[in-house]
């Protein structure tokens, strides 16, 4: 997905984010998710999840159980 996003974001399946999104997104039980663009809130990676971020995060990164690398800029 490649957009602008006022709020919020729910990855519920496989993709890639690499527009920007004002608030969080989550990324759901058995999703990879790649996000090479900017989230202006918290990046959330569930249980069984996997997320690879290249971007920028002005927020936090909040594991909860899933696979996480990072190589972008984290804020929070």
């Amino acid at each position: 997905m490649k957009a602008m996003y006022d709020g919020d974001v729910i990855m519920d399946q496989d993709g890639r984010l690499s527009g920007m999104v004002a608030g969080d997104v989550i990324v759901r039980p058995g999703c990879t998710v790649r996000i090479s663009g900017m989230v202006g809130g918290d990046v959330y990676v569930e249980a069984g999840a996997s997320a690879r971020i290249s971007g920028i995060v002005s927020g936090r990164i909040v594991n909860r159980g899933g696979a996480i690398r990072v190589t972008g800029m984290v804020g929070g």
